[in-house]
């Protein structure tokens, strides 16, 4: 049942069977594929897709594994539904290739803490250094944006570790004129959670991601896309 999240976190009562206990889930109606609709407008590409949302919860709704049910998305377009199963149903939704289900609670079970929050990741922490010259006072500042890659549980102890240890970053040197410069970490200015999980995954020969932002910028397009890969 790969497309059922979150059943593991769940421990059941051993004195109750499972034929009488019930399942709170969400059922969200899986995105199609998109190379189906490459060869419409547009503008019939949405039309289409609504059509297959509609028909997907249509085919899911005659199959009569759950009686009420609160519609997700929209009439036009439907992504889901959340409803209430027995839970011996499960099996049986979880062989549907078209839906993915997520557990909201199940009656007379506790939910296990999840270990996945005490799992520690790479983060990647942009910062901005000053270069600073000893008697020196202008106009313009040199900068460095400088990222760093660091492990750690979460974002504010990434955070954390770095400014703990800012100065240990800082340089100082003499220049050819005699004077002192140094490297000084001005300040943290985005933090981004890496797939990293541990030291190998740097090695994946597809690489790893440490960093991404989005921006704009004035079009260097002169023609349009036409779609086509």
């Amino acid at each position: 049942m790969k497309n059922i999240r979150g059943l593991e976190q769940w421990e059941k009562d051993k004195n109750v069977p499972d034929s009488k206990r019930f399942v709170d889930i969400k059922i969200y109606l899986k995105y199609p594929d998109e190379e189906k609709f490459r060869h419409f407008e547009p503008k019939e590409r949405v039309k289409k897709i609504d059509e297959y949302f509609r028909e997907s919860l249509k085919q899911l709704i005659a199959l009569h594994l759950f009686k009420n049910h609160e519609k997700i998305g929209t009439k036009k377009r439907p992504r889901g539904v959340k409803t209430t199963v027995k839970y011996n149903l499960l099996k049986s939704l979880g062989k549907l290739d078209y839906i993915e289900i997520f557990i909201d609670a199940i009656a007379d079970a506790v939910k296990m803490e999840d270990s996945s929050q005490n799992t520690s990741r790479y983060y990647a922490i942009k910062m901005t250094v000053v270069i600073e010259i000893e008697g020196l006072l202008s106009k313009k500042q040199s900068i460095e944006e400088r990222i760093v890659v660091i492990r750690a549980l979460s974002f504010q102890e990434a955070y954390d570790k770095l400014e703990k240890n800012k100065d240990n970053y800082t340089t100082t040197y003499l220049n050819p004129n005699g004077h002192f410069v140094r490297w000084r970490i001005e300040s943290f200015d985005d933090c981004y959670s890496t797939d990293a999980l541990t030291i190998k995954d740097f090695d994946n020969p597809d690489g790893v991601e440490v960093y991404s932002k989005l921006k704009s910028r004035k079009s260097k397009q002169q023609i349009a896309w036409d779609g086509k890969p």
